[in-house]
């Protein structure tokens, strides 16, 4: 599998965050819509403009150049 950018991954698919190639601002800004290392992710749309997200409980809409940022592995369903 290994590590990919969020705005690489397909619909339907549940991420775990790795990593963020952010500044501080933008950490920040992440991190106070709970996307953190270690945190699960759902891709709920990713076609042209913003790719929609569920992250605890909540969709969020984050922007395509966000997106490229934030590092994920795939993880398995059960």
């Amino acid at each position: 599998m290994g590590v990919k950018r969020l705005s690489q991954i397909e619909e339907g698919k549940l991420v775990k965050i790795v990593g963020c190639e952010t500044g501080k601002g933008l950490k920040r800004r992440l991190e106070g819509l709970g996307l953190t290392s270690g945190r699960t992710v759902k891709v709920l749309k990713n076609g042209w403009g913003p790719l929609l997200i569920e992250v605890l409980g909540r969709k969020i809409g984050i922007g395509r150049g966000q997106a490229e940022k934030i590092l994920v592995e795939e993880v398995k369903e059960s």
